[in-house]
């Protein structure tokens, strides 16, 4: 098996919690091979941790280094310009959702790798569950889909990493901080529009293309597999409790619709994730645990109508396989075998364009 020479660029939540180690754990697949991170507590933390050869301050140090492809995990207002550099140098890029904040950004990504002929896949890691592979085949016809309801309750991630040996990145510059702020507020203002305030703001960037996001994605996929595509506007948008809750839906070919609620709930250490598909015939659902947490296989269970009236539940367990491990082997096989990557960033793109058209109904 062909091995990929990895950079990891930006080690914070999601790169040290999940990236870094798989990258590291899956040798027969990957050499991990360069870290970029503006902190040097992170570099110094994870470099010792994993043996990773190339420690390096800024993506554009780590761009000398001799690589296949790349991973990015930094702040969302810096995907574009980063994945459009990691194109440039002719490498691969898996980007983490979302996307980008502005489908002007997202546009700019899609050009680039066009442009450069690689691969360019999202780390949409739900998509790559063993769980949601394997209830595709249970889904009902879409013509007979009632309804798909999401309910995601939400503490943030601090329960579910706080045993991890996770490296507090607080020597960032001042400067690139400065940078950060004013790239995400220009990008959240081109998005939402002269009309939001900052809690409005906070409301779309968090809730909306932060956390939703993955559900949007999930459903987004279960409309692929049924020869439907998701919509790019949503009919029904909201937040409330000061833009700690988010809902969005729209309507289904045939009738149904879709309906989405994320509360960001941090008094409470418990994450919950339903996304439930009631047919007229049959109830599908997926409850996954807080992402973070692994060797917690999702919940697939499917409840039908049996005989006289019972009602007959078979609880599926698709397998132990993690997600996030699961997406970096299909990266690696599209890169290597050019299997078709199964979340493009032209879904990333219409994700986005549905999420801000529900935030937008928000604003009315």
């Amino acid at each position: 098996m062909r091995r990929l020479r990895m950079g990891l660029i930006g080690a914070g939540l999601v790169g040290q919690a999940e990236h870094a180690f798989y990258l590291w754990e899956d040798r027969d697949r990957f050499d991990f091979v360069a870290l970029a991170d503006a902190s040097a507590k992170v570099r110094n933390g994870l470099g010792a941790r994993y043996g990773i050869p190339k420690l390096c301050a800024s993506m554009d140090e780590l761009l000398q280094c001799d690589l296949d492809a790349v991973v990015i995990c930094v702040p969302d207002a810096f995907h574009p310009e980063l994945t459009e550099k990691a194109f440039a140098r002719g490498l691969h890029v898996m980007c983490e959702k979302p996307l980008a904040l502005t489908l002007s950004g997202c546009d700019r990504m899609i050009a680039a790798r066009d442009k450069a002929g690689r691969v360019g896949q999202l780390a949409y890691m739900k998509r790559y569950d063993p769980a949601f592979r394997a209830a595709l085949a249970h889904l009902p016809p879409l013509e007979r889909i009632r309804l798909i309801s999401v309910e995601v309750n939400d503490p943030d991630q601090d329960p579910f990493v706080a045993h991890l040996p996770m490296v507090l990145p607080d020597d960032i510059p001042a400067a690139l901080r400065d940078e950060l702020r004013s790239a995400t507020r220009a990008q959240l203002t081109e998005s939402a529009g002269p009309k939001a305030d900052d809690e409005a703001q906070r409301a779309l960037a968090n809730g909306f293309l932060s956390a939703i996001v993955h559900d949007v994605a999930v459903v987004h996929g279960m409309l692929l597999h049924l020869g439907a595509e998701l919509p790019a506007t949503a009919d029904f948008g909201a937040r409330f409790d000061a833009g700690r809750g988010v809902q969005l839906g729209f309507a289904l070919p045939g009738g149904g619709r879709v309906s989405m609620t994320h509360l960001n709930l941090p008094g409470v250490p418990d994450y919950r994730e339903r996304i439930t598909v009631y047919g007229d015939d049959r109830i599908v659902e997926l409850v996954f645990p807080a992402p973070y947490l692994r060797n917690m296989p999702t919940e697939l269970t499917v409840r039908r109508a049996g005989k006289d009236g019972a009602l007959e539940t078979t609880a599926i367990r698709a397998g132990y396989a993690e997600a996030f491990s699961e997406e970096l082997r299909a990266f690696h096989a599209a890169v290597t075998t050019g299997t078709p990557v199964a979340t493009t960033f032209e879904h990333g793109r219409r994700d986005v364009e549905l999420l801000l058209s529900a935030f937008g109904r928000s604003l009315a």
